[in-house]
């Protein structure tokens, strides 16, 4: 009797969450139809009229006026590879093409779920649950409703964690085209000292870039260095880009390289010692972490928490994993609840003093599980 009342309260639990994931899905994916000013058909129009975008924008023509052809919120800092793949999309209208993204972002989410759930041992009650909670959380509402392309990254940036063969690793470069996150799958492969798996993952960078340098009439070497000079010019614009605590640098006075370099070093310091660790779960958790910790990010960035949501729901016995969850569920949900007694909406927390806050925690939440799970995993090779 106690086992029907069991398995009756987790259908009733079951029927309750997936009918909230089902809302959200549909919410955001009708919200993507009036928004998606994230979706960078902009530049990627521009491109393919053979026009260099970053060249429109380190001379100042990004504006934000009527006359500006860099639409929204589609500033163009991401590698050249990703304009060059959204070409096909300039072929449509712009109602057609963020009805075609939102489905490709939708698609995304659910192949992610899939490849991860299937990799891992995970209780069917586990699977569910993280299920749920992502497609009800708002770094998902705000990935499909405004059109971004983080779930794209995020997809490409997994499957060297789940899959060792040389294909993975050539699609995990992909990831590098949004480098704000595929940056550290690039310094793991360094820490690896795997010369191999560095070239096979940045032929897709070498032939975006010269496919852009080609379409835009570009001198290469001059186009190589563009996305950084582009990255360097936002950055130096006040609130233009996320504040993390290394934006205090400027503050006191230290140059705005510093900015980008120190991060790098910590990133690097942080992926050399995953090298030895062998719970792929685990490692891919704190290589998104790791992301999130050093560089800037948007709330809809903090869907890379995915990982560690499962790892912590997996170990859910561990008091870091508890803390984990607190820390997933502040990002998820309770920021979204906050904005309506502050005024904000979700998209404006990664400013401000919010910004170093969130920064701060994600921070102490990267160096909580290292400190209390390396010598377990290091000895054990795995968690059970």
């Amino acid at each position: 009797m106690k086992s029907f009342l069991d398995n009756k309260k987790k259908l009733f639990v079951f029927l309750i969450l997936s009918s909230l994931a089902l809302i959200s899905v549909v919410h955001s994916f009708n919200q993507a139809q009036l928004y998606s000013y994230d979706f960078h058909l902009s530049p990627a129009k521009m491109v393919s009229e053979g026009v260099n975008h970053y060249q429109y924008v380190l001379e100042g023509k990004n504006d934000g006026g009527p006359q500006d052809k860099l639409l929204h919120a589609q500033h163009g800092v991401y590698g050249h590879g990703i304009f060059v793949l959204l070409i096909p999309f300039t072929l449509l209208s712009w109602d057609d093409a963020k009805l075609l993204w939102a489905s490709f972002n939708i698609f995304f989410t659910f192949l992610i779920l899939f490849l991860l759930l299937r990799r891992f041992d995970l209780s069917k009650d586990v699977i569910i649950l993280s299920v749920c909670l992502l497609l009800m959380s708002t770094p998902f509402r705000v990935n499909i409703g405004y059109g971004q392309q983080t779930l794209f990254t995020f997809l490409f940036f997994i499957l060297p964690f789940l899959f060792k063969n040389k294909f993975s690793v050539f699609l995990g470069g992909l990831s590098y085209f949004k480098y704000n996150i595929g940056y550290v799958l690039f310094l793991y492969f360094v820490s690896l000292k795997n010369i191999k798996k560095i070239l096979i993952s940045i032929i897709p960078c070498i032939v975006g870039w010269l496919s852009y340098s080609f379409i835009t009439d570009t001198q290469i070497l001059r186009n190589l260095f563009e996305p950084i000079l582009t990255l360097k010019y936002f950055l130096s614009q006040e609130n233009k880009l996320p504040v993390t605590i290394f934006s205090l640098l400027e503050y006191v006075g230290i140059h705005s390289s510093l900015k980008l370099t120190l991060p790098l070093l910590l990133s690097f310091f942080v992926v050399y010692k995953l090298k030895f660790i062998k719970d792929d779960l685990y490692k891919l958790s704190i290589v998104c972490l790791t992301s999130l910790s050093f560089t800037s990010h948007q709330l809809h960035d903090y869907i890379l928490l995915f990982p560690l949501l499962i790892f912590s729901l997996k170990n859910s016995h561990y008091l870091v994993c508890k803390i984990n969850l607190l820390t997933i569920f502040y990002f998820f949900f309770f920021l979204r609840v906050l904005s309506y007694f502050f005024g904000f909406q979700p998209w404006d927390f990664p400013y401000g003093y919010f910004g170093y806050l969130n920064n701060l925690l994600i921070i102490l939440t990267l160096i909580i599980n290292v400190n209390h799970f390396k010598n377990k995993i290091i000895n054990n090779h795995s968690l059970n």
